[in-house]
């Protein structure tokens, strides 16, 4: 049995022409279930070396973009080299679990572009992220369940999706696949009561980072070369798939 911990970045609901936020992606970690201790404990560990007193805080979590960016309560001395630490502190929990990493997401312009009612991103990027999981458990011969950031708009409908995609298979596009190594329901839980969601955080948020830094929609800098050696170090050799859908225009 493996764990798929997901979470995604650059939800905008249904506005699709957000210019900072052109693509929606999920990304999961999967991790086998011997694994989750180490991971849930590595992210433990993690706080109370960083962060002592503010730890003990039953709502306490890892959260990538306040993290990074923050100025505010416990965030607010914290100067960019000593945050760029604890993000990378937090992400070798990645390769602490010997996890795989599934990136998929779809870039929301051209699917409003392509399609008169498009469906929401979120959806979209939700059946690719099925469809690869799948894939990868049917390279390992395992089962997986799927754990996903708590987000209540779109719970019962990401549950709706899920339940049909096991019963009949994923909708459309080019490969779809019929769900069957994927069991029981997507379980949403509050992320500060969950480690693997904390890493799958800032993960997700180094995903999108640096498709931004290479599109230009970031500028190059200092900060802008400590996100990528990040991905380079801790997300992108555990990568299983890294695809986002651009859709042409018709």
């Amino acid at each position: 049995m493996r764990f798929a911990y997901m979470d995604e970045a650059g939800n905008t609901g249904r506005r699709f022409d957000d210019p900072a936020q052109p693509v929606h992606l999920i990304l999961s970690l999967v991790v086998d279930e011997a694994k989750i201790p180490v991971l849930h404990q590595h992210v433990r560990e993690a706080g109370k070396r960083h962060f002592p007193t503010f730890c003990t805080d039953p709502e306490f979590e890892f959260h990538a973009q306040q993290l990074y960016g923050s100025r505010k309560g416990r965030y607010k001395d914290l100067e960019l080299e000593r945050r760029i630490e604890i993000l990378d502190d937090v992400l070798a929990g990645i390769e602490a679990a010997e996890a795989d990493v599934v990136i998929r997401g779809v870039e929301k312009r051209g699917l409003a572009r392509r399609y008169r009612n498009p469906y929401h991103p979120h959806d979209i990027a939700l059946m690719f992220t099925i469809e690869s999981i799948e894939r990868l458990a049917r390279r390992d011969g395992c089962q997986v369940l799927l754990v996903a950031d708590e987000a209540r708009e779109i719970e019962d409908g990401a549950r709706r999706d899920l339940a049909i995609y096991q019963e009949l298979g994923t909708a459309w596009g080019i490969h779809t696949e019929q769900i069957d190594h994927i069991i029981d329901t997507i379980h949403f839980v509050a992320s500060h009561h969950n480690g693997g969601i904390q890493v799958a955080d800032c993960a997700s948020f180094l995903a999108a980072r640096v498709r931004k830094i290479q599109s230009g929609l970031v500028k190059h800098s200092g900060a802008a070369e400590a996100i990528e050696d990040l991905w380079e170090r801790r997300v992108e050799p555990f990568i299983y798939t890294d695809e986002v859908w651009s859709p042409v225009w018709r």
